[in-house]
């Protein structure tokens, strides 16, 4: 072990702090490191600095020790082999001389009075009853340089810098690089990190021992020291990583929470602060599994029934109350629930259900109860009838391969009285999820009563309050009234409001139908339902939304599209008068296009048309949006939504009628000669970690300058510069057209490529006609392979980042769709294996092999170019009209395709 030690120094100049600091391949973040170190206010004399070198292989050393010797500070640097965060700090306790000794990382950054501001807190505190002090932690984004005080535990610093009792307040602090521990209660514990607790939590589990042993329960807070955590841009932190390890799942919760929780219930009752540091850090697994990108996704799966035994021993330690009334952050009921329930020998049975909405138009009450185990009998009574419910569903919440908890919807008609016996037994019907009554009166409880009596009694004159008070008081509400009134987008929401009520503005967007696809795009299937309802349905209110930039403006304006530009004033009218929304995309801009606080809650109901058939798992993504109708193309798409899944939706909203630019993409093929179906099209989907972050309220993203870097676009260069590809392309005389996801437009023109591939834009050319003059589509997981198959045109799928792509950080997870059992074509891994798929296609003359024709016919269960005509009727159907006849009944009843 290498080390550089210090200039001695005399009991008199003994620091008050120390910081021993791990330091591994972290030389990117050391000068913003180091930097905050030597801006500190009055220097660093009084703090001694341990830097542990644990095995870089960057030069995060050669950083320190230069920076040492340039700043002149008396510092150490340890070095040894790489054996963890743990076993590093462990390595600078041995040299700690000083009465306090923090862990800062270095990859964050200190204020610039980080340590004053805790040496002024730590002499106010001087008597031994504050063994524990925190600073203020801030996250910083690394991409945008943001901070902002929105860290989870941000709670416990909003009162200021005080003292917690943690009896009374049981704060959760899990974080020792912002923690300043007293020395001598660490030597007389004789206590060290333990090196077992990985790839995180050793943290937590060192400060919670620290409590234990030393029986402290007083958490000194310094909300004026600010400590700026960073958020690393690329992913590769070990709190970002961790849930791909194994240890996350097993020695984490063995040693971690199970042997802390053991060693407190030895010692006394588990005592509540702790049993909420273990609650904080298990909610984030069940946390991530519901989240929309997570790389739980991506968690080893041979482990899983490991950590549910874990799981129970732990829970089986913790309070039914703790587990109520955790308010450290929010957490979903289904993952409390879960906590409580789901691990119990004994399945979960309801009492209760809940009554979620009522569908006015059709006289419909939509109804959810929770459960584990079989499902429970049913017995519905509506008006002394007894009646089977209209629509139904179960929502399953798998959490790391294991079901344990599931949720009922039912749609029954609406009645004025109507009665729930679950297994025999008539249970109670609430408008909000219950899980019963906390043991202890607390905050929770009594701020909503406070806030709700100040705002009874709140009166103008307050007999308590001097002339001066009173006169602050009307100045600050005068002046708050003049911003208000000045306000430009209180201002426009009131002329809004004024030409919403104009008769001229309501007959012209009286229950209009806005139809729109990206707001800076059309050409999608809400531009195809658009045109169907404008010839066929004279009696709709028909508008198409479309910002007045994008190129497809012009030419839907030439054809006669009723136009209205996006986020423009009329568009808000348009939205603001709107009955049915319908796009082919879900994002926020499209279903939440007003500000609700504005403009109230929207009237119009949505329709998801989709941008593809859904063949992974987007269920995280789409449960939570306003989706009344959900528009599917194939059968096992429907199926797999509406029965027993992640899914929220049943039938009622998941409707098989085929997608409306299929009709026009089988009269293009149709139309289009054989000798004009001359290109062999590659068309693969876009990648979440390479592309740049989205604008809010749009479709745009930031650029991404190393993007050609990424194996996403060096795979395609070698294949469009493959010479076994261009010499098929030659022979068979054939065009090879590239043609990424819109997603990927922005880096079109850095592709380099040979003079004989055709680079394409969903912008400047229309899919659909590719699609007509394809002989042949390569792409890797797009849903545009089903596009491909409708028209019978030969598929091959290039995956070489399978793994990558399903690690959770994309928008879905695998689903019910395999490729190699459902897909239609080969599935191949690397650019050799795709060319050679190509040429096999070649040789068979570019028709559909039988095996791959025979999975086509089964996903589309008619072509019979009707499918606008099915969405509108299923569209009517939402205001009261009769349920349309789906695709699967149209085959049963012999329609000829």
């Amino acid at each position: 072990m290498a080390q550089n030690h210090p200039a001695s120094r005399s009991d008199s100049l003994r620091p008050q702090i120390a910081a021993v600091i791990a330091t591994y391949n972290v030389a990117p973040y050391l000068p913003d490191f180091l930097a905050s170190l030597a801006d500190q206010t009055g220097g660093l004399h009084h703090v001694q600095l341990i830097f542990v070198n644990d095995g870089s292989t960057d030069d995060s050393e050669q950083i320190i020790r230069t920076w040492i010797d340039e700043q002149r500070v008396l510092a150490t640097v340890l070095s040894q082999p790489n054996g963890g965060v743990a076993a590093a700090r462990n390595a600078g306790l041995e040299i700690v001389d000083a009465d306090w000794v923090t862990f800062c990382d270095p990859d964050d950054v200190l204020a610039s009075d980080y340590f004053s501001q805790v040496t002024k807190f730590l002499d106010i505190y001087q008597d031994e009853s504050v063994s524990v002090v925190c600073t203020h932690l801030m996250p910083f984004d690394e991409r945008t340089g943001e901070r902002t005080d929105s860290h989870p535990l941000r709670h416990k610093f909003q009162k200021g810098s005080r003292v917690i009792n943690l009896h009374v307040e049981p704060t959760v602090h899990v974080s020792a690089g912002n923690t300043f521990l007293r020395t001598s209660a660490i030597d007389d514990l004789g206590l060290r990190f333990d090196t077992r607790i990985r790839p995180n939590f050793e943290d937590g589990h060192f400060i919670a021992r620290y409590l234990l042993g030393s029986n402290t329960h007083r958490l000194g807070v310094v909300s004026s020291a600010k400590y700026y955590y960073r958020t690393r841009g690329n992913g590769s932190s070990a709190t970002q990583t961790s849930f791909l390890m194994e240890d996350k799942y097993t020695t984490l919760l063995r040693h971690g929470f199970l042997a802390l929780l053991q060693e407190a219930s030895r010692q006394q009752s588990v005592p509540r602060w702790l049993e909420n540091t273990v609650l904080y850090d298990l909610f984030w697994y069940f946390k991530n599994e519901l989240a929309i990108r997570s790389l739980t996704a991506a968690a080893p799966k041979h482990v899983f029934d490991e950590f549910h035994e874990l799981m129970r021993e732990i829970l089986d330690l913790i309070s039914d109350d703790a587990i109520r009334t955790f308010d450290a952050m929010g957490v979903e009921f289904a993952v409390k629930e879960t906590f409580l329930k789901g691990y119990r020998p004994e399945p979960l049975r309801p009492d209760y259900v809940r009554l979620n909405d009522v569908d006015e138009s059709r006289q419909e009450v939509h109804l959810t109860y929770w459960f584990s185990g079989p499902e429970p009998t049913e017995h519905i009574v509506v008006d002394d009838e007894v009646v089977a419910p209209l629509y139904g569903t179960v929502q399953e919440y798998q959490f790391y391969g294991r079901t344990l908890l599931k949720r009922r919807h039912l749609w029954i008609r609406r009645g004025l009285r109507s009665l729930v016996h679950l297994d025999g037994l008539q249970v109670s019907v609430v408008r909000g999820d219950q899980w019963g009554h906390a043991e202890s009166l607390t905050y929770k409880q009594l701020n909503p009563t406070i806030i709700g009596q100040r705002r009874r009694h709140k009166a103008e004159l307050d007999p308590s309050q001097s002339l001066t008070r009173y006169m602050r008081s009307r100045a600050g509400k005068t002046l708050l009234s003049w911003r208000r009134n000045l306000d430009k987008q209180k201002l426009t929401s009131d002329l809004t409001a004024i030409k919403f009520h104009a008769p001229s503005t309501r007959r012209r967007f009286e229950d209009a139908w806005v139809f729109m696809d990206r707001n800076t795009d059309a050409n999608d299937n809400a531009e195809h339902l658009y045109r169907y309802a404008r010839a066929h349905h004279p009696e709709i209110n028909a508008w198409f939304v479309l910002e007045r930039k994008s190129e497809d403006w012009d030419r839907l304006k030439a054809e006669g599209f009723r136009l209205v530009a996006y986020g423009s004033a009329e568009w808000r009218l348009l939205i603001l008068h709107a009955a049915h929304l319908a796009s082919s995309h879900a994002d926020a801009y499209v279903v939440s296009p007003l500000d609700g606080r504005r403009y109230g809650r929207p009237r119009f109901k949505y329709s998801f048309l989709q941008h593809g058939i859904t063949q992974y798992d987007l269920s995280r993504w789409l449960n939570i949006k306003p989706i009344a109708l959900l528009v599917t193309g194939t059968r096992a798409e429907q199926r797999s939504i509406v029965e027993s899944s992640p899914w929220v939706f049943s039938d009622r909203e998941a409707v098989l009628t085929g997608f409306p630019r299929h009709d026009a993409l089988l009269r293009k093929r149709q139309a289009t000669i054989e000798s004009d179906r001359d290109a062999i099209v590659i068309m693969p989907t876009w990648r979440q970690g390479i592309v740049g972050a989205a604008l809010k309220g749009s479709n745009e993203r930031l650029r991404n300058d190393r993007f050609m870097e990424s194996e996403y676009a060096q795979t395609y260069l070698r294949l469009l510069h493959d010479e076994r590809l261009r010499t098929i392309a030659q022979t068979e005389r054939r065009r090879i057209v590239f043609m990424p996801h819109p997603n990927m437009r922005p880096y079109l023109a850095d592709f380099k490529l040979p003079p004989h591939v055709e680079v394409l834009s969903y912008r400047d050319a229309d899919v659909q006609h590719v699609l007509a003059t394809a002989s042949t589509v390569l792409t890797d997981y797009s849903s545009i392979a089903f596009e491909a198959a409708v028209v019978d045109v030969p598929v091959v799928y290039l995956q070489f980042d399978a793994h990558e792509f399903f690690n959770g950080m994309h928008i879905g997870r695998r689903g019910y769709f395999e490729y190699e059992r459902d897909g239609f074509g080969p599935v191949t891994t690397d650019v050799d294996k795709a060319v050679d798929a190509i040429a096999d296609i070649a040789s068979n003359g570019f028709r559909v092999a039988p095996e791959y024709e025979r999975r086509t016919s089964e996903a589309f269960p008619v072509r019979d170019g009707r499918n606008c005509e099915r969405v509108i009727g299923a569209m009517k159907a939402l205001d009261g009209a009769p349920r349309i006849v789906e695709l699967d009944a149209v085959r049963q009843v012999g329609v000829h395709v």
